[in-house]
């Protein structure tokens, strides 16, 4: 093992991650492959005081900006994976190996421990001399923790601006409009996907205003839609809007009976796409207003609710849309012509629009249903 002031060089450190992404142990796994090769550069740049749950979540595994890594465990349990096949590895295939890639338990910074071997002759790569591990840089003192670059602070400063506080009961995000690694807002896919806009009432702390509050946070997980802003609390009805995907839920407090209104509209032609009403004993409490806004969620924002069948019965759906159904499609059904019209779907794809479907059909990938 190494001292612990010891580091490799950056090229002994790239020639070692390059032996554990090309090996067998790691063929399969994508994910770990993409969260290895991450948190690595990332320390090899001197930002390795970056690694937080919250930036991987959103840089490795393309979560919006409302992920959560305290109470959402995605990465800390892929970290638990990700060092379980690097042991499995270095004591197989890399056993040969002269550094040892670690992920030590309680941090996201990898180490690199020298492993007790005779080597036989070293590539040029570990002959260059060994470098004092780099001090982390200096973190500016007023960058908030949850946003990993200046560019990232830029992009969401308006957001920080304008958009209101919440209630005590339902805290409030900035949406999820870029992957933080490259800060490129997603105007992308601006005419590809539906927007959405969530509308209560005053004051937030009401039952309306918390369900849509709840409701937009399980909407910013949905890679079916596009950036949902901050739930607005109205006074008047809003102006139709011009963009052919853009659909309004209001959410309104109803007396007699008791309960909430759910109405979802498309703006630009005032259509009703659906009038729905929940009783008061369905949202009685934050765990029901929780439940049936993860319901609502569903039932509207999947490749096959409202908006979705709204769109393609209208003709106004993109072919980035049409693709997500037919790739849907195949996940539930998996026959030979379900399969046949996704993969022609998605061959017409963008690598950058493939990349919003949840499933790409490729020789090394299987849908999640097939996997027992």
């Amino acid at each position: 093992m190494t001292d612990e002031h010891e580091r490799p060089n950056d090229r002994a450190i790239r020639h070692a991650l390059h032996s554990v992404l090309s090996s067998a142990q790691f063929a399969r796994s994508e994910r770990l492959r993409a969260f290895l090769k991450y948190v690595v550069e990332r320390e090899i740049e001197g930002n390795g005081h970056q690694l937080k749950g919250y930036a991987i979540g959103i840089d490795v595994f393309d979560r919006p900006q409302a992920f959560n890594a305290d109470s959402d465990p995605l990465v800390r349990v892929h970290a638990g994976k990700l060092r379980k096949l690097l042991t499995a590895y270095y004591a197989g295939e890399g056993a040969g190996d002269t550094w040892r890639i670690d992920i030590p338990k309680g941090t996201y910074v990898p180490d690199y421990l020298r492993q007790c071997v005779a080597a036989p002759a070293q590539t040029e790569a570990e002959r260059l001399p060994v470098q004092p591990r780099r001090a982390a840089s200096r973190r500016v003192p007023w960058l908030p923790a949850p946003l990993s670059s200046p560019m990232a602070l830029l992009s969401a400063l308006p957001l920080l601006i304008f958009v209101p506080l919440s209630s005590p009961a339902m805290s409030v995000n900035i949406p999820a409009q870029s992957r933080l690694h490259d800060a490129v807002l997603e105007r992308k896919f601006a005419n590809d996907l539906p927007k959405i806009t969530v509308q209560s009432q005053w004051p937030r702390t009401n039952r309306a205003a918390r369900f849509a509050d709840a409701f937009r946070t399980a909407a910013s997980h949905y890679r079916t839609i596009t950036a949902v802003p901050g739930t607005v609390l109205w006074q008047q009805p809003r102006p139709a809007a011009r963009d052919p995907l853009s659909f309004t839920i209001s959410i309104s407090e109803q007396k007699s009976p008791s309960g909430l209104r759910i109405l979802i509209t498309h703006d630009a032609t005032s259509e009703t796409l659906h009038d729905g009403f929940l009783d008061e004993a369905r949202v009685a409490g934050e765990a029901d207003i929780l439940y049936e806004s993860l319901a609502l969620a569903a039932k509207t924002l999947a490749a096959d609710g409202h908006i979705f069948r709204y769109a393609s019965g209208t003709a106004i759906d993109s072919p980035l849309m049409k693709c997500m159904v037919l790739t849907d499609t195949y996940r539930h059904l998996q026959t030979r012509e379900s399969f046949h019209e996704a993969k022609a779907c998605q061959e017409k794809l963008s690598a950058d629009h493939r990349r919003k479907l949840n499933f790409v059909i490729s020789a090394g990938a299987l849908p999640s249903t097939l996997i027992r």
